[in-house]
């Protein structure tokens, strides 16, 4: 067989496997906040886009926001701010690994950041928080909170702790967070009928090029 038309044909194939590839690649976290001083509890999941997830790095994310595809929160235990609250609810969400490289196939609570472990409120261990109430910017932790302003969605108060009843009520801290059944690599997207012509027709330019140059040797 040419050789010229096996690696024509090689680089082909090559080619139509990167059409499978696949680009989405939705991540969910389950994720539960709790008080220790009460019976305060929050307990949701969020659905990130894989690939818009700096790990390691700084995200911090302004909704809506195609990095962040899902959001659902449940506090219960509140004296105030009880409810079931979705994506709609929040204005920000941060997810910071403090330098850090994350293992999203175990619990990410208590990994290694390149300062203290995850989910330590100290300001030094990166950060994942939700926001509710009024944009405050880098400076988000510095005042105390205030009361809600009409959203009684939980609000981020300090690192790692979600405050109930829109940030005035109870400090619920994270005390745990992983993939929905483990990380896992995203399944190939199926090749278009588009693709398969186009396929189809390098294959046969591939072929007609081989004939000729054996035409033009005998």
């Amino acid at each position: 067989m040419n050789a010229s038309f096996v690696r024509c044909t090689l680089a082909t194939l090559f080619f139509a496997g990167t059409l499978g590839v696949a680009h989405a690649a939705p991540l969910t976290f389950n994720f539960t906040f709790d008080d220790p001083a009460s019976t305060a509890q929050a307990v949701g999941s969020i659905t990130f886009e894989d690939s818009l997830l700096l790990n390691p790095g700084t995200n911090d994310f302004v909704l809506p926001n195609p990095a962040v595809l899902a959001l659902n929160v449940t506090v219960s235990g509140s004296a105030s701010g009880n409810g079931t609250f979705t994506l709609a609810d929040f204005n920000e969400v941060v997810f910071d690994t403090f330098g850090g490289t994350l293992d999203f196939g175990s619990q990410l609570v208590g990994q290694p950041t390149s300062g203290g472990s995850w989910g330590t409120p100290d300001g030094n261990s990166g950060d994942f928080n939700l926001f509710s109430g009024t944009m405050k910017g880098s400076s988000r932790y510095a005042a105390p909170p205030s009361a809600p302003t009409g959203s009684i969605a939980p609000d981020g108060v300090f690192y790692f702790t979600l405050g109930a009843n829109g940030g005035a009520g109870e400090p619920m801290e994270l005390v745990g967070m992983s993939v929905t059944g483990g990380a896992t690599a995203p399944a190939p997207l199926p090749i278009d009928r588009g693709a398969w012509f186009a396929l189809a027709g390098l294959l046969g330019l591939v072929g007609l090029l081989a004939l000729r140059r054996r035409a033009v040797r005998h």
